[in-house]
């Protein structure tokens, strides 16, 4: 099974990259049509779309099988994508940014399930998805270095999303090719959500994991969609300099997943590292109030790569521990989870837009930071693995 393993791992590079290369201009091309509390309602309509796609899953998987669906749902990207390089109509952008925003968890969602399936073994599974998220996390650290260096001092966001749709056809050939995914159990397949999210209640420690889970995607919502938008649009930096920043910014991906991952599973557990996470991140994030001047400092670096330190401990510990207790045969459950993606990108957006209606993007921060600070008690009551 270490193979296809690494032939998920591989897929998922290009599939990651197609995400990673856009997630940061989006809000700045939403800005050229409309004002920054607009903004936030976009991509929460696009995480409705992505919740509702979630909800009619199941029954899809009863007449589709998941892999031809990951396929068309590729297809269905790459023409998104193309529409928003050569389009500069607010509607269809506006159409195009809610599709854009609500497929990749869905794609997500299947390489989930072919990976949970590869896994053998409850002791590797902080390894391998460990392992699964460092090789995606290449794309997001090399990302900005092309936007940046694509971009320069220009808002030519086209030449981006021609370039990620592009990316997406090694993608599919890989996915038809490489991967090898098992038939999902039919009796499994016609589990109601509303059943699966009835027993995974009775477990204290799966829903205090899967809540922690959810803050950290408000963070992740908050920080794709608000930096960006204060960074270049409200302060003015150019993406040939933001694009190195943004890269150096996620290098703590790309070199503590994967290690933590190990740890976790050999040593710590997960509840002590997501605590830390949770607590730098919220800090990080309230700093991010206090930059205030339209040049790369050391400050604004250090303060973004610390925000992006938070999210790589708790990103991978609350992974490693929710699929410490599925496995490949869960479909519900995993979907379930993964139906938490697009209700933090649901939710927090609406937040920001809310908080927005009151102060300014600057102040927004601090606010923001908080909120973060709640995951510290979730992680604090739930049962170590360990």
């Amino acid at each position: 099974m270490l193979g296809q393993t690494k032939n998920i791992a591989i897929t998922n590079f290009f599939g990651a990259l197609h995400y990673f290369l856009t997630i940061y201009i989006v809000s700045p091309h939403l800005a050229e049509f409309m004002g920054e509390s607009a903004i936030g309602l976009v991509f929460a309509a696009g995480a409705l779309l992505s919740l509702l796609g979630f909800v009619l899953l199941p029954q899809i998987l009863k007449k589709i099988p998941l892999k031809r669906v990951a396929q068309i749902l590729t297809v269905i990207q790459i023409g998104v994508l193309t529409a928003l390089a050569l389009s500069n109509s607010i509607l269809i952008v506006v159409i195009a940014v809610i599709l854009l925003s609500a497929i990749p968890a869905l794609i997500g969602y299947s390489l989930d399930v072919f990976l949970e399936q590869a896994t053998e073994g409850e002791d590797n599974t902080g390894s391998s998805r460990g392992f699964f998220i460092a090789v995606g996390n290449i794309a997001l650290v090399i990302s900005p270095l092309a936007v940046g260096y694509i971009l320069g001092d220009t808002n030519e966001y086209g030449k981006i999303f021609a370039l990620a749709a592009a990316t997406l056809f090694p993608f599919l050939v890989l996915l038809s090719t490489i991967i090898h995914a098992k038939d999902v159990p039919k009796k499994l397949e016609t589990l109601s959500l509303r059943r699966t999210l009835r027993c995974l209640m009775h477990s204290k420690d799966v829903m205090l994991g899967a809540s922690a889970h959810l803050v950290m995607l408000l963070f992740f919502s908050w920080v794709g969609i608000y930096i960006p938008l204060y960074l270049h649009t409200e302060l003015g930096i150019a993406w040939e300099s933001l694009g190195w920043v943004f890269s150096v910014m996620l290098l703590p991906y790309l070199l503590l997943e994967f290690p933590i991952g190990i740890a976790a599973d050999k040593w710590f557990g997960e509840r002590e590292i997501m605590m830390g996470g949770f607590a730098i991140m919220g800090i990080a994030l309230a700093l991010v109030g206090f930059i205030s001047i339209p040049l790369v400092t050391v400050f604004l670096v250090a303060v973004l790569i610390s925000t992006r330190i938070g999210g790589a401990m708790v990103e991978i510990t609350t992974e490693t521990y929710f699929f410490k207790h599925v496995d490949g045969s869960d479909i519900n459950s995993i979907s379930l989870f993964r139906m938490l993606r697009p209700l933090g990108a649901l939710i927090g957006p609406l937040v920001g837009s809310f908080v927005l209606l009151f102060i300014s993007l600057q102040s927004a921060f601090i606010v923001l930071g908080a909120i973060c600070l709640l995951g510290i008690p979730l992680a604090f009551f739930i049962k170590d693995t360990r």
